[in-house]
C-alpha cells in the first residue's frame, strides 16, 4: 500500500496553490482534473511509492493550471473555474496528509486591503501632480548651465561657477 506524500496547500480567489513534498521524485503521474488532483510516485532515500487523491471542493480549469517538479518538491497552481474563496481544499472530511501552506496563504480581507492599499489607486506620480494642477518637470525643463560636468569632475568641483 502507497504511502500519503504531505500536500501543502493555500489559496487566492482566483487560484490553488498546491505542493507535494517529497524528495527525489521519479516516476511522477500527476492528473488534475475539474473535480481531482492525483498525484503518484516513488520519492525519498528509499524510493518508496507515494500516492495522493484530493477531490477539489469547486472545479477549477485544467487547461491554465501549472506545474513545477524539483529535487525537493511538485508545486502545482491550478486556477479556479470560478473566483472566490474555498472553505477548504476538498469535498468531503479532512485528509491528514493534507496542510495548510502558510508560508503562501492570505486570508480573504488580507487580499482586498492590499487591493486598497495604494494611496494613489494605481494611479501614478506625475498623474497625481497634474490633477493637483502643479507639473513635475522634465529633464527639459531644467535650466541649461554653461559649465561642464567635466570641468567640475577635474577640480572636484571646487571650482566656483560665474553666472
Amino acid at each position: 500500500m502507497p504511502l500519503h506524500p504531505t500536500v501543502l496547500w493555500a489559496q487566492r480567489k482566483d487560484l490553488i496553490y498546491l505542493t507535494v513534498q517529497l524528495i527525489d521524485i521519479n516516476k511522477p503521474e500527476i492528473d488534475v482534473k475539474s473535480d481531482r488532483f492525483h498525484f503518484k510516485g516513488k520519492g525519498e532515500e528509499e524510493q518508496k511509492e507515494y500516492e495522493a487523491d484530493i477531490e477539489f471542493y469547486g472545479p477549477v480549469d485544467v487547461e491554465k493550471s501549472k506545474q513545477h517538479l524539483t529535487p525537493r518538491n511538485l508545486t502545482m497552481i491550478i486556477y479556479k473555474k470560478e473566483e472566490g474563496y474555498w472553505p477548504r481544499l476538498q469535498k468531503g472530511g479532512k485528509l491528514n496528509y493534507v496542510k495548510v501552506d502558510f508560508s503562501k496563504w492570505k486570508d480573504e480581507d488580507e487580499e482586498e486591503e492590499e487591493e486598497s492599499a495604494d494611496p494613489m489607486g494605481g494611479m501614478d506620480f506625475q498623474s497625481l501632480m497634474a490633477q493637483a494642477g502643479g507639473n513635475m518637470p522634465t529633464m527639459d525643463d531644467m535650466p541649461e548651465d554653461s559649465s561642464s560636468d567635466e570641468e567640475d569632475a577635474k577640480d572636484g568641483g571646487k571650482q566656483e561657477k560665474k553666472e
